[in-house]
């Protein structure tokens, strides 16, 4: 799962190499040279919006925009959260984490940060993907293929415009030679890719409108220096610079405040809306995420190609992981969920709740949104407003959708988008 994910970023650096594309022409090749091994997507920007300005059905270099854009919104966001400590205390805490040294840059010398920032931060990602997201539409259905080596990937995770050895992403992501040698990593990104990662951007922007959307200051002031060690708040104003090096029953007084802000998190989280129409606007991204999932599948069905696909479809090999079979069953599985969660969004379908006989009308919780608490969430008060009878989604035919992926659902969940 962990090289899953990491491939699944690596996507977005993959337009940097359109140099080996049989379509591309010189200006491609220069970019290729220029920016793909100097981690300068910035500039490659520039430079394919200038190249798919020229001419209007110029797909490939319309994807390679759409790409470096979605890029660029995750290095600047990486480059936001180092510069503020973002996870820089998980030190001693790898054995609850699952974390090992070296899988996060870490600051150790950290900005202060105020809630303000933070949003401002979680508003600049959302207008980045946003402008990656027209950029990969206007590809459209028009044939477009980058084929490209992710091995030479580089991406400036910490801002200070040097490139080294921890920036090379593609590093991290490839096989190795029995001299240590890096193998080329070649993947062979196409339309159908196109939609798929489109769809992607509108995930992450509904995951951060629904946090954007609501006023977490209170969880802020209560908590988040467990996040970022030099947050802006009341509670750090009253806390000072802390003992670090006492310990009360056997733990560092550091690690204990750490503890004590993470219950205070969870106690805390209990939101209200601030913005209802940027609230309604994560259900819009979610159908759209569904409708370019259906898209995507009905491009790879049309393919005839098998070039180093990134998602291949039942005839074809997959060039990043060969491990994962994609079956017609399984795309049908997975159609079946799109489509459930779909009717669930549109309130046709209920969602059960561990507590009640009715369910939860997850479409009222968009038109009518109260407060968010994860606790009461859980225990069921919460869910009560938004409770009805009607059809529910079914834990049976649930678990006979999700039994096709063998017991390994999530990692397709995440592969497929």
């Amino acid at each position: 799962m962990k090289k899953l994910i990491s491939l699944v970023v690596a996507a977005s650096f993959a337009c940097l190499s359109l140099s080996v594309t049989a379509r591309a022409d010189n200006t491609a090749t220069e970019l290729f040279q220029k920016y793909l091994g100097n981690g300068r997507i910035g500039e490659a920007d520039e430079q394919l919006l200038a190249l798919a300005a020229k001419a209007s059905n110029n797909a490939d270099a319309q994807l390679g925009l759409g790409l470096v854009r979605s890029a660029r919104a995750f290095e600047k966001l990486s480059q936001s959260l180092y510069r503020y400590g973002f996870a820089s205390k998980s030190d001693g805490y790898e054995m609850y984490f699952g974390r090992g040294s070296g899988e996060i840059a870490r600051n150790y010398n950290p900005e202060p940060i105020t809630y303000e920032q933070f949003r401002g931060i979680l508003a600049t990602f959302i207008a980045d993907l946003d402008s990656a997201d027209k950029a990969l539409a206007a590809v459209g259905d028009k044939p477009a293929k980058l084929k490209v080596d992710l091995s030479v990937a580089r991406f400036d995770w910490n801002g200070d415009g040097q490139v080294g050895p921890q920036d090379h992403f593609g590093m991290a992501i490839s096989d190795h030679d029995e001299n240590g040698n890096i193998k080329p990593f070649i993947v062979g990104f196409d339309t159908a890719d196109a939609k798929w990662l489109q769809g992607y951007c509108n995930i992450m922007m509904a995951v951060a409108k629904a946090w954007l959307s609501h006023d977490f200051s209170e969880s802020w002031n209560g908590s988040f220096s467990v996040v970022f060690p030099k947050a802006v708040s009341t509670m750090a104003e009253a806390n000072g610079k802390g003992a670090e090096e006492e310990t009360m029953f056997g733990v560092n007084k550091a690690q204990a405040d750490d503890i004590a802000d993470f219950i205070t998190l969870v106690h805390t989280i209990r939101w209200p809306v601030a913005d209802k129409v940027m609230w309604s606007e994560v259900r819009g991204h979610l159908k759209k995420v569904i409708q370019l999932n259906r898209e995507t599948w009905a491009l790879i069905d049309k393919e005839t190609d098998d070039d180093h696909e990134w998602l291949p479809g039942p005839k074809q090999k997959s060039g990043v992981l060969p491990s994962f079979d994609v079956t017609p069953e399984r795309i049908q599985a997975w159609l079946a969920v799109l489509t459930q969660f779909e009717a669930a969004l549109d309130g046709k379908v209920l969602v059960p709740h561990w507590r009640f006989d009715k369910g939860i009308n997850l479409a009222k919780i968009f038109d009518d949104p109260r407060p968010f608490d994860l606790v009461l969430w859980v225990t069921g008060p919460a869910a009560v407003p938004y409770l009805q009878d009607g059809p529910a989604m079914s834990s049976g035919d649930w678990s006979r959708i999700t039994g096709i992926f063998e017991g390994n659902f999530a990692s397709y969940a995440f592969y497929f988008n």
